[in-house]
């Protein structure tokens, strides 16, 4: 067991080093099924990025009817080596093994959890995002139905998935547990779950410290209000037990539109950038609205604001991600395409300096679509823009504010409307250089970018 565990991490480390140098095989030796030729892979339009199957909804969802997806991450198992997309629907998880891509299998699902009796059931007139407008089409938000808010991330062979619009609290599945499939897809309960607070629109995971933090909180017991909202942070280290560890709640930044302090995304690292004041230090960079707003998180009992800063055209902060050197700061605004009537446009911020982050200005890209959710791997960016698909951007020149776009896969290639249907989101991060792409109406994408 030792000799044969030892040639799978030989084979994984060999596996992750080659995909992040070139993430995949040349176009000319492609092995895919459907590679993309003349600007199309089966049907769907495409540059450098050839495709290795479809998951449908059905297949995803099973016998459930009026099912949706929404967020996706993945998982690699470290005894197995198996790759495991873990995928959100509007009434709970789907697991799906992508080892052999070309023909992934569905290996169980995980419904969503309901606490309504410890916390108010929202409505579309008491639920504060749906004012903002975004995703309230009946396709991407169901409140009867439960949410397509459902985000989910890993940490120590542990999934955790979060629902917003609903009071959900987060749920806590061992992911070992999938490797009891034996053709039949399973039905699983969560291991355990936090009930801190109601609904959340999303979950962040620092796996370097195993903390989570919850985001777009807008019901909580433990933050000084019930409706209080900001990163409510929560020590997971024992997977199993988790345990609320503290809150960061500042409204001075200003310019909020849901409550005083919301913080719709973030991402939180260890810090090892320029910024020698803050080295080794528990940094995150919140996507909050009207700012992007940064801040040290390193003592969970007295968090503390380090720089903020907005851009004057800004509609609505909604996610970023820095580059690997922690100096630059990419970001999505979500309301900018539909309230200025813009194509879409990628801000890039110079964080270099924490205490005062600046604009160094926009990417923009060659479509009107809605930008969503975006991830850094090496000298790339992973962006899905909803009816624009995937775009892969080159992060070479970035510190002249200049990006380039080097791939893409479209699920939706007869439209770039600004509107909330098309892909949710992406997961760049397995070792075998695959990507897969979670699309609102039509299912699941396995993809494979020649970079």
């Amino acid at each position: 067991m030792i000799h044969r565990f030892s040639f799978l991490a030989i084979l994984l480390v060999f596996g992750f080093f080659m995909s992040s140098c070139n993430l995949s095989n040349s176009k000319e030796t492609s092995d895919a099924p459907f590679p993309c030729e003349d600007g199309f892979a089966n049907g769907f339009a495409c540059d450098n990025v050839d495709l290795f199957s479809h998951v449908s909804i059905f297949d995803l969802a099973g016998d459930s009817s009026g099912v949706f997806l929404n967020d996706i991450w993945g998982w690699t198992d470290p005894q197995t080596a198996k790759e495991y997309a873990l995928v959100g629907l509007t009434n709970g998880t789907a697991f799906v093994d992508i080892s052999d891509p070309e023909n992934p299998v569905v290996v169980g699902r995980l419904p969503e959890s309901n606490i309504r009796g410890k916390f108010k059931q929202l409505t579309l007139d008491n639920y504060p995002a749906c004012n903002v407008g975004i995703g309230s089409i009946s396709r991407s938000k169901s409140l009867a139905q439960g949410t397509a808010w459902r985000d989910v991330k890993v940490y120590d062979n542990h999934a955790f998935v979060v629902s917003d619009a609903q009071p959900h609290g987060m749920q806590v599945f061992d992911l070992t547990r999938l490797r009891e499939y034996d053709g039949v897809v399973m039905e699983f309960e969560h291991d355990a779950l936090y009930d801190k607070f109601g609904p959340a629109h999303n979950i962040v995971i620092n796996p370097e410290t195993g903390f989570a933090y919850g985001v777009g909180i807008t019901q909580s017991e433990m933050c000084g209000s019930r409706d209080s909202t900001g990163l409510h942070m929560i020590d997971i280290r024992n997977p199993k037990a988790p345990e609320f560890a503290g809150c960061y709640i500042d409204s001075s930044p200003g310019n909020y539109r849901i409550a005083p302090g919301y913080i719709h995304d973030a991402q939180c690292v260890v810090y090892d950038g320029p910024d020698g004041r803050y080295s080794g230090q528990e940094i995150c960079f919140n996507s909050a609205e009207g700012n992007v707003v940064i801040a040290d998180v390193t003592d969970k009992e007295d968090p503390k604001t380090v720089g903020f800063k907005r851009q004057a055209d800004m509609q609505y902060s909604h996610q970023g991600w820095l580059t690997e050197d922690h100096a630059y700061f990419l970001m999505n605004d979500e309301l900018d395409e539909r309230n200025l009537g813009r194509g879409t446009k990628t801000y890039i911020w110079d964080v270099r300096d924490l205490e005062d982050p600046e604009f160094m200005g926009y990417y923009e890209h060659q479509s009107y679509s809605i930008d969503h959710n975006l991830y850094v791997r090496g000298e790339y960016a992973f962006e899905t823009n909803y009816n624009a698909g995937l775009q892969i951007l080159d992060l070479s020149n970035i510190e002249d504010a200049e990006l380039e776009r080097v791939a893409y896969f479209d699920t939706r290639p007869r439209t770039d409307a600004a509107e909330f249907t098309g892909t949710w989101s992406n997961y760049p991060y397995f070792g075998s250089g695959m990507v897969v792409l979670s699309d609102i109406e039509t299912g699941l994408f396995i993809v494979r970018p020649n970079l």
